[in-house]
């Protein structure tokens, strides 16, 4: 899966994460186009362009699993 993706916006802020307290995270917002826009977050201490396009891949990957898919409420 080739995918080209625009950065729209990186934050740095407290992690959420009770095993992470204390350490900071990234939040990467990325656009596929004008209306697919998404966030991933990443560890400030490994982030890395690398580690971000192996996390953006696995988001849309996840993302992929439900497109299509029906779901019958009742």
């Amino acid at each position: 899966m080739e995918l080209t993706v625009k950065i729209i916006d990186t934050r740095d802020l407290p992690a959420t994460d009770p095993g992470r307290l204390g350490k900071m995270d990234v939040i990467v917002t990325y656009q596929l186009d004008a209306f697919r826009t998404y966030l991933v977050t990443l560890p400030k201490e490994t982030f890395s362009e690398e580690r971000l396009k192996e996390a953006i891949k696995k988001d849309m990957t996840e993302r992929e699993k439900w497109v299509g898919k029906e779901l019958k409420i009742t």
